[in-house]
């Protein structure tokens, strides 16, 4: 089973670094995970949050933010509208449903043929 992170929202902000304090050098990005397998895709719900200093390549952990990082957090945060948490089938996963449930119908109908009438 493979499992990919992917970016939902990313943007570049004006807000100084914690840490350099450097100039519109910080990225908020958000992620979201993904489950995959040769039966099914499952996406999951929890979206994954990061604040990155391109400057002195460092994440900026959220007890280091200022209140101004914070209220640009909580906008992009409204922003980021993440893919629907769930499952879908593989067309692998469909025609071996589809095979049980033919299979399972035609078991029926020789069991009713056989034993009841």
């Amino acid at each position: 089973m493979t499992q990919k992170e992917f970016t939902i929202h990313s943007a570049q902000i004006n807000n100084h670094c914690p840490n350099c304090f450097a100039a519109k050098s910080l990225t908020f990005s958000f992620f979201q995970n993904q489950k995959e397998n040769s039966w099914y895709v499952q996406t999951l719900a929890k979206v994954r949050d990061e604040l990155f200093c391109t400057q002195c390549k460092e994440i900026i952990y959220p007890s280091s933010w200022d209140e101004h990082i914070e209220r640009v957090f909580a906008y992009h945060k409204k922003l980021s509208v993440p893919k629907k948490a769930g499952y879908r089938m593989k067309v692998k996963a469909l025609w071996a449903l589809l095979i049980l449930i033919i299979s399972i119908a035609a078991l029926g109908l020789w069991t009713w043929i056989r034993y009841w009438r």
